[in-house]
């Protein structure tokens, strides 16, 4: 406990790649033989700290899509955008309430597996537009009119507006506002060229 502590002050003071095992353990009051009893290495330890909440946002992310995948209709295509942010508030809310692990992520990984996070759920997220996209076409009047380009700044635009209020300590609750005018004005747009 004391280890997972002083590593969480050395890695958002210092980053992955500049923390020392050795300030950590002095800081914890703890010799590196006790720090190499619970850990393997100074990834193992970032890990031990990141890996239990990006689990549970994994699972959470994952249902949340699921849920617009489910497209047979017009009207469903409508009424997933308009669930649309009403899942990612969930998602919003845990990010905040993880907000020191998310920052550890975000602004203290380079070194580790970490460091492109943002980029890759970038990445998940237009997958996830594009896949529902696909599922859409039979149902829309401009199937084609939205590239994969497109797709992904409106990603960005929407996971850096989250991970930006983080960053410059807004509540959950303006980060919440700020994503949803974001949301509203990425579905008005991607509505208004699909014809729906």
């Amino acid at each position: 406990e004391n280890i997972l502590k002083s590593a969480m002050v050395q890695f958002r003071e210092k980053g992955f790649r500049d923390a020392s095992v050795r300030k950590i353990c002095s800081d914890a009051g703890v010799t590196n033989g006790a720090f190499y009893a619970h850990f393997e290495s100074k990834e193992d330890l970032f890990n031990s700290l990141v890996r239990p909440v990006l689990d549970k946002w994994s699972d959470m992310y994952s249902s949340e899509k699921k849920v617009f995948l489910k497209i047979k209709s017009s009207e469903d295509i409508i009424r997933a955008f308009e669930e649309t942010f009403d899942s990612s508030k969930a998602l919003i809310g845990f990010v905040c309430k993880n907000r020191d692990v998310f920052l550890l992520i975000t602004d203290s990984s380079v070194g580790t597996g970490y460091e492109n996070f943002i980029d890759t759920l970038i990445e998940e997220e237009a997958k996830s537009m594009i896949s529902f996209l696909k599922l859409s076409r039979k149902y829309v009047k401009n199937p084609d009119v939205i590239s994969e380009n497109i797709i992904k700044i409106g990603s960005s635009f929407l996971i850096k507006t989250v991970f930006e209020g983080l960053r410059s300590g807004k509540s959950a609750e303006d980060i919440s506002k700020e994503t949803k005018l974001v949301s509203d004005y990425c579905i008005a747009g991607y509505r208004h060229l699909l014809g729906i």
